[in-house]
């Protein structure tokens, strides 16, 4: 199921959208009370518009919530990771649509470099001492150019944890082609060491920034451990369906966060200390959850 905004939907009511769904426009308002759903364009006291991106989000929230069984709050997590940058709310038809509708493709590229050199800058200087005239400097640039682009400082940090977050979900489409549990969770661990090593003083930053924020689902560090925890708790249970490690009564969730947690601490050492390789330490993991590696 796609996750992509379409930018040519036309704008529609919410009785078209209740049809277009198949749901009724009981459920929806439900949706947006329980911040299911981005909120829509309101163009009076009781009348908003909704796009695409509102039936891309209630088509996912139907194969999360019938097909695979999901919890309210469980959703809400999903569909906060692939749809979390509609949450912020747009002034007019075409903000909603999203700045790359409008753009073009030279805009676009420029678009990626603000974002290539922001994680650049904000890992050297931190996000405090970082402003937009040392991105704007750095790329020779007007600050005109840059608010093309960007509303301010923080929603281009929101941008740059949304790439995140994505170049998370490309590397888990591959690494889901895998057919081994066991190798596909080496695999997720020789991915976050590059990841880790890329994004760790980012880490840092949307560590401090969330703080007091949790309700403000655009920006937590959490959303990047619950989508990679829940990937290794279910590696880990088709593992032991399958019979390749031992079929403990430890529960998966904790044990994939004793795993994460270990990994995270070795790997920030690595950094700076040459004192293990990463297969060694892959090895030690793999023992320690019961897979029996040859000697």
């Amino acid at each position: 199921m796609s996750s992509a905004f379409d930018a040519t939907q036309d704008w529609m009511r919410i009785k078209d959208l209740a049809l277009r769904a198949g749901i009724s426009r009981y459920t929806i308002h439900y949706y947006l009370r329980e911040d299911l759903l981005p909120p829509p364009l309101k163009t009076g006291p009781t009348r908003a518009l909704y796009t695409g991106v509102h039936l891309d989000c209630l088509r996912l929230i139907r194969e999360l919530r019938e097909v695979q069984g999901m919890s309210i709050a469980a959703v809400r997590q999903e569909v906060k990771i692939r749809f979390g940058d509609q949450w912020r709310i747009a002034k007019s038809p075409s903000a909603i649509r999203g700045s790359n509708a409008r753009i073009g493709a030279k805009g676009k590229q420029q678009r990626q470099r603000i974002i290539e050199t922001a994680l650049d800058i904000f890992s050297r200087n931190g996000y405090h001492r970082s402003h937009v005239r040392h991105i704007t400097e750095a790329l020779h640039i007007s600050q005109g150019t840059f608010y093309k682009y960007f509303e301010n400082k923080h929603d281009l940090l929101v941008t740059v944890f949304d790439h995140m977050i994505q170049e998370l979900a490309n590397t888990d489409e591959e690494i889901s082609k895998e057919p081994s549990p066991v190798e596909r969770t080496r695999a997720r661990g020789r991915a976050f060491f590059r990841f880790y090593g890329k994004y760790h003083k980012i880490f840092d930053i949307i560590r401090e920034e969330s703080i007091g924020q949790e309700s403000r689902p655009e920006l937590s560090v959490h959303v990047i451990y619950r989508k990679i925890l829940g990937q290794v708790a279910s590696d880990l249970i088709d593992a032991r369906e399958k019979g390749l490690i031992p079929d403990s009564q430890e529960d998966p969730e904790l044990l994939s966060s004793l795993l994460f947690g270990a990994l995270e601490f070795v790997y920030h050492r690595m950094l700076t200390e040459d004192i293990y390789s990463l297969e060694e330490v892959l090895d030690i993991l793999a023992r320690w959850i019961g897979v029996d590696l040859p000697d």
